[in-house]
């Protein structure tokens, strides 16, 4: 299966971003244009999303393995891996089975698990998000209701409307296999076993993802940073683009450096939490 992207840049390490269950490639066009000077930004349609084509079954094991591919294909080893939400827990999951293929993770309003053990939560968020659209709502209806309590407030406006567009472009179908495969969401076991240069991202007046949440998450991971960024939701890389791109751009360039580092002395690096 090919996966469409958006690229920009020519030099420099390569970052791959994946999307939220609302966005599209199109969702890190800031990043695009403002990362692209010193890092190649390859920002790619999850499947169903965008120009790439639904999976008959979406599970994060065909996820997984379409990312895979899709890496492989593009010849593209020893990437950064930035995951948005949804496409955060991809790249966690993407981690658990192919670190090597990654020089770090860039976690972004995401988490590692999904609801309560025992399922409840998890069937009273799927049937309270699926509701609508079975009374015959469609994506481009729902989308300002979905997209506002995700913005900081008072957020710009053109980024509300962009993001409102992205979201009005997911197919129905497309975001109730997003919202199952979310709730099967389970990466915790792994988080001790991560050995990356990991960077955790979080707005400061995020719902979904609250820098309290994240702050958890960036204490199981062995030497990451937790970076929150001020007036920003949910959708801290449109809303707060330039520090968002400041703090990916330095990650990138440290964990750059003490890997050149280590090939050097032969010793291994790390990046701390700061």
């Amino acid at each position: 299966m090919s996966w469409n992207y958006v690229k920009s840049g020519t030099v420099g390490p390569v970052l791959v971003c994946l999307h939220g269950v609302g966005g599209n490639a199109n969702a890190f066009a800031p990043q695009l244009s403002g990362l692209s000077d010193a890092v190649q930004v390859w920002s790619i349609d999850i499947a169903g999303y965008g120009k790439t084509a639904p999976l008959l079954v979406m599970d994060w094991d065909h996820l997984v393995t379409g990312l895979k591919q899709f890496l492989d294909h593009h010849k593209l080893h020893n990437v950064y891996l930035l995951g948005h939400s949804f496409g955060g827990m991809l790249a966690q999951a993407f981690a658990a089975k192919y670190a090597d293929d990654l020089a770090g993770l860039i976690l972004y309003s995401t988490s590692a698990a999904f609801g309560s053990n025992d399922g409840e939560f998890q069937k009273q968020f799927i049937e309270a998000r699926l509701k609508p659209l079975n009374h015959g709502c469609s994506m481009a209806q729902l989308a300002a209701k979905l997209i506002d309590p995700l913005l900081a407030q008072p957020s710009q406006p053109q980024v509300r409307k962009v993001a409102i567009e992205h979201m009005a472009q997911v197919p129905n179908n497309t975001y109730r296999q997003a919202i199952q495969c979310i709730s099967l969401f389970d990466c915790r076991d792994n988080l001790p076993h991560l050995k990356l240069p990991t960077l955790l991202l979080a707005g400061a007046v995020d719902q979904m993802a609250s820098p309290l949440m994240m702050q958890r998450l960036a204490s199981k991971i062995e030497g990451s940073k937790l970076c929150i960024l001020p007036n920003a939701g949910h959708l801290a890389n449109l809303e707060q683009a330039h520090l968002f791109n400041q703090q990916v751009s330095n990650f990138i360039a440290l964990s750059t450096n003490i890997e050149k580092h280590t090939h050097t002395s032969h010793k291994k690096g790390a990046l701390h939490a700061t």
